[in-house]
């Protein structure tokens, strides 16, 4: 029997979850684990268990159309060649692992990635890049990152690079974000390059140039879209590229 939906339901999302042990077969799950905030793109989604071995991994990417990296706790710095600093805050070595090696794999196999907020750090980790580990700490003049503005409301700026994915989405080379982080892409991995920064310079967006669909923010468009259609496009944009593997 065929795991694979039919219509237009077809196109297969791997979505990671937290640490939970995984049986040997895919386990269909409700868009987002039934959260409001699933953006209305026509996708089946699967969650992708964090504490399974790297054959199971293996078998999620072969099955999966396309993988969305969501947001959560730090990332250990071990995986950029750092120790943890004191401000470096909870980690999870399961998503850890799971993540950078499904991010490691989709890229070497084209299979379009849609980072957010943790996920572009994993993203660029993965690939070779480094991370702040606190952007406050090791940065100078920083702007407000962690807002306590409702989770929908943008609340600083962005300067977008015209001809990315990022541009596209908003069809302007200005656009305002939420924000919910501390850490933040330092140093970019090889094949991606930055796509939008914010006025203190803190790398908001990052794409690679020679992949299907290879792309990471560090805000939150799943939590925005409902406000503002906007944000719903690189959703879209995502999921028409899996749909095409």
């Amino acid at each position: 029997m065929s795991l694979r939906p039919s219509g237009p339901w077809r196109t297969r999302c791997g979505i990671c979850a937290s640490a939970i042990s995984a049986p040997r077969f895919l386990i269909p799950a409700l868009p987002f684990l039934s959260l409001e905030t699933i953006p209305p793109v026509p996708a089946f989604p699967l969650l992708l268990p964090a504490k399974a071995e790297d054959e199971v991994l293996s078998e999620f990417i072969e099955r999966c159309d396309g993988f969305l990296l969501s947001g959560g706790p730090d990332v250990d710095a071990k995986y950029y060649g750092e120790e943890n600093l004191p401000f470096n805050e909870e980690i999870s070595p399961y998503r850890d692992h799971m993540e950078i090696f499904i991010a490691k794999k989709a890229l070497e196999c084209n299979k379009p990635i849609f980072g957010i907020c943790r996920g572009i750090q994993i993203l660029n980790v993965a690939m070779g890049g480094t991370l702040y580990q606190d952007i406050n700490s090791q940065m100078k003049n920083t702007i407000k990152h962690s807002q306590e503005a409702p989770k929908w409301y943008p609340t600083h700026g962005i300067c977008i690079e015209k001809g990315s994915r990022v541009w596209e989405s908003f069809k302007s080379d200005r656009a305002r974000v939420n924000s919910f982080h501390h850490q933040a892409v330092k140093d970019v991995a090889p094949g991606f390059f930055i796509t939008s920064k914010a006025s203190d310079g803190v790398i908001e967006s990052i794409e690679h140039g020679n992949h299907r669909f290879a792309v990471g923010v560090q805000w939150h468009p799943e939590l925005m879209w409902q406000e503002d259609i906007t944000y719903l496009r690189l959703f879209e944009d995502f999921i028409k590229a899996a749909g095409k593997f």
